[in-house]
């Protein structure tokens, strides 16, 4: 498990996405195909940039978002 943002690959995948937030492979794949979700496709393979990862994060999951 991540414990810092600075800990996280530039890049990674599905499987490591899962790791990150916790989450199952399957959950994660989920995610990863929300049309609103940032990532690149080279072909069959799935890649997440950290950086728009962080800031879909920071849209969806702020304080101003929040449904609470």
């Amino acid at each position: 498990m991540y414990k810092n943002l600075d800990d996280i690959p530039i890049t990674f995948g599905p499987a490591l996405l899962a790791e990150i937030l916790g989450i199952s492979r399957n959950k994660a794949y989920e995610l990863v195909h929300r049309a609103d979700f940032p990532k690149y496709h080279m072909g069959r393979k799935i890649i997440i940039s950290k950086k728009h990862f962080i800031e879909w994060m920071n849209a969806h999951f702020s304080e101003s978002n929040s449904a609470f």
